[in-house]
């Protein structure tokens, strides 16, 4: 056991400390816009859950990196994110690898474009021999959300996606601080944390409650969701810096 978490730590910091994987054309862009600053609060350290994840923080006070294992499988999944001078992400590199099966290793990583509205219009993701496996064009409504009809957003989070809907707390999501204005619009993530799922199947309705366990500070330590399927992530934890 003891080698297999050496060699698993060995391979997160390796992932984390490559820089020479990422393409010569990264330049920082120079601009009078200041550089953005998240919002205050508790930053996110642990999440424990199937598939557990480390939180580390750049020296902006964003994200650098997260390290995720699941404790079913043993796959491991790094993400290493790369910012300019305006504190905006342009780039994040992903790694998913099995320590046991290396043969299955999968490098990627990812650019992003912005706007001059400091909006991401642009991601092309390439493979580790630089072979392009994923390009993605955006486009924003004048409330500075994506065009997407099949999302409703209100005051900062998603009630509305497809058939299913959501009520939340007004207490602050742990995933809201840690990430920048614009990635945090491109991956929908919420303002506050959800209370209630409910999804529509024709006439079937599938209700799954959020309990939530709050600390003094009311950031979530603790989630467990009802009704979900067996061998699903139904429960979560939670620790902070």
């Amino acid at each position: 056991m003891k080698n297999s978490v050496l060699i698993i730590i060995s391979f997160f910091f390796l992932a984390c400390s490559n820089d020479d994987f990422f393409r010569d054309d990264l330049k920082p862009q120079h601009s009078e816009q200041q550089p953005e600053t998240p919002p205050e609060g508790l930053k996110l350290k642990y999440l424990y859950a199937i598939n557990s994840s480390s939180y580390y923080y750049h020296k902006n006070s964003f994200i650098d990196s997260i390290f995720t294992s699941n404790s079913w499988l043993g796959y491991v999944k790094t993400r290493k994110y790369i910012y300019n001078d305006k504190n905006q992400i342009i780039a994040r590199r992903f790694r998913e690898y099995d320590p046991n099966h290396m043969e299955f290793e999968t490098i990627e990583s990812t650019y992003y474009k912005y706007n001059t509205k400091s909006q991401i219009v642009e991601a092309i993701t390439y493979d580790k021999d630089s072979i392009v496996v994923g390009f993605r064009q955006y486009k924003y409504a004048n409330d500075g959300y994506l065009l997407n009809s099949g999302v409703i957003i209100v005051n900062g989070n998603v009630v509305k996606s497809g058939s299913t809907t959501y009520q939340f707390d007004n207490n602050p999501n742990p995933f809201y601080n840690i990430y920048p204005n614009a990635y945090r619009i491109l991956n929908y993530v919420n303002k506050n944390n959800i209370l209630v799922t409910e999804e529509r199947y024709g006439n079937n309705v599938y209700t799954y409650l959020h309990t939530l366990e709050y600390n003094s500070q009311n950031y979530i330590i603790s989630e467990h969701i009802s009704n979900m399927p067996i061998d699903s992530e139904d429960s979560r934890g939670f620790s902070y810096y």
